[in-house]
């Protein structure tokens, strides 16, 4: 347990509590769809918005351990107030952390400026390459 809580990163807790104290402590708070998962032994594992780095630090200690001969598994997962089930956890893995999405929001920000920085000086070059074009008599549409 120790091994998994040190692989953890920071905004990840792992609680190890009893069935019934965890259904009666969720009881009336988004988190109450966890009930359904608390059967067998059971380690919760709370995280914060960065759930993908998490998700891989969890699925390397379990195939770590699968190796070792010790069987790990999800019973199950509550997201924002839903329950979702083991095999719909995988996908959890691929997530953009926080500061991903920030620097995605920005790099879109940076561009709008960008592409109408060039937009502009390609209309303006243009326009200068067909005044030219047309005092230099090469223009087949108008000539000067």
């Amino acid at each position: 347990m120790m091994t998994l809580r040190r692989a953890l990163p920071e905004g990840s807790h792992l609680v190890v509590a009893k069935n019934t104290l965890l259904r009666k402590a969720v009881e009336g708070t988004k988190f109450a769809p966890m009930s359904q998962a608390s059967k067998g032994m059971n380690a919760w594992l709370f995280v914060d918005e960065n759930v993908a780095p998490t998700m891989k630090a969890v699925k390397n200690l379990t195939k770590v351990w699968e190796k070792a001969g010790k069987t790990v598994g999800f019973n199950g997962a509550c997201m924002d107030g839903q329950f979702i089930s083991a095999s719909a956890i995988a996908p959890l893995e691929n997530l953009p952390t926080k500061l991903d999405l920030i620097a995605q929001i920005a790099r879109g920000i940076n561009q709008v400026p960008t592409k109408l920085a060039r937009g502009t000086k390609g209309t303006a070059s243009k326009l200068g390459y067909a005044v030219q074009a047309i005092s230099e008599g090469k223009s087949g549409i108008i000539s000067a």
